[in-house]
């Protein structure tokens, strides 16, 4: 059993977790959080999953707020009732952004939590729930609720014990993952931020557009045409429009960043499928990237290039 403590700071590595679930040979992950830094919270859920680990909550120990999106990330998630608490986002705008900007931010980061929702098999009524509970007033979910939302999915006769077939008493071999140091390299947060850009353009219309409003500058070297940000969404929306059907996947291997001055250029290959089910047309291929991005608390696309391969 791996038991993660502590609260999730923004643009947290995540390093001493994947070490420790080698090293540890751990299977279900158990949460003491109050929960911090959502985009962070986000992504350590992907990494559960992507490793096939199942998560489990006890009452007596803490998953509230930004952990509860975490725990979505088990295959099997079991959770004794009280023991999840959830809340209204708080996706506050940086100092001097604009009202547009931060509106953006605002339904960008809404959209990017409803989405991982769904991705992770949960009921976006969730989200519904939590939007009718601020931050001083936590709403602790019943087992009911848990089990209609698909907050959990183990059967509801059962214990979370039985269900996962561990121990509810940490074992004394367990391995603890603390919050690391919240702070992050440039590089790793402009890598974090074209990959989640470019694999999301695979989301429904809206919320890809609304990550697209929220990720590029007011003027942006688009293509080698400097062009503004109302026509990058109008492109965007003509694009997405014609192919309703998306899918992309970032090849690790590929990905090569530098940065300096906080400017970050980040380039690679990604694989890339589309769809049109009312024209039953399907392309896909290869295709190169380059973004260059103004790293900041809200990182900017400044640059972009890119090209299918033949």
């Amino acid at each position: 059993m791996l038991v993660v403590s502590g609260e999730f700071g923004a643009n947290e590595p995540l390093n001493a977790f994947t070490n420790a679930v080698a090293s540890s040979r751990a299977r279900v992950v158990v949460f003491n959080s109050p929960g911090g830094n959502v985009g962070s919270a986000i992504r350590l859920g992907r990494i559960i999953r992507a490793a096939g680990l199942d998560t489990l909550q006890l009452r007596q120990l803490q998953c509230a707020s930004a952990c509860s999106l975490a725990f979505l990330g088990g295959v099997h998630r079991v959770a004794e009732p009280g023991s999840i608490g959830v809340h209204r986002p708080s996706l506050k705008p940086a100092d001097g952004m604009s009202n547009e900007d931060a509106e953006a931010r605002f339904q960008f980061g809404t959209a990017a939590i409803i989405s991982y929702v769904v991705e992770m098999g949960a009921d976006p009524k969730l989200m519904e729930l939590a939007s009718s509970y601020d931050k001083h007033d936590i709403r602790y979910l019943s087992a009911s609720e848990m089990a209609e939302l698909r907050v959990t999915n183990a059967a509801a006769n059962q214990s979370p014990a039985d269900a996962l077939q561990v121990s509810t008493t940490p074992d004394p071999a367990s391995v603890s993952a603390p919050a690391p140091d919240a702070r992050q390299q440039p590089e790793s947060v402009a890598v974090a931020f074209v990959r989640d850009l470019i694999e999301h353009h695979g989301d429904n219309n809206d919320f890809a557009l609304a990550q697209a409003q929220a990720s590029y500058a007011p003027m942006v070297d688009y293509h080698g045409k400097l062009t503004n940000l109302s026509s990058i969404m109008e492109d965007k929306r003509s694009y997405y429009q014609r192919w309703p059907e998306r899918g992309y996947n970032v090849r690790n291997d590929s990905i090569v960043v530098s940065c300096a001055n906080d400017r970050c250029k980040v380039s690679g290959i990604f694989d890339w499928i589309v769809r049109s089910p009312s024209t039953h047309k399907q392309e896909k291929g290869v295709a190169d990237f380059s973004y260059e991005i103004a790293i900041g608390p809200y990182p900017k696309i400044i640059a972009e290039r890119g090209d299918v391969r033949p």
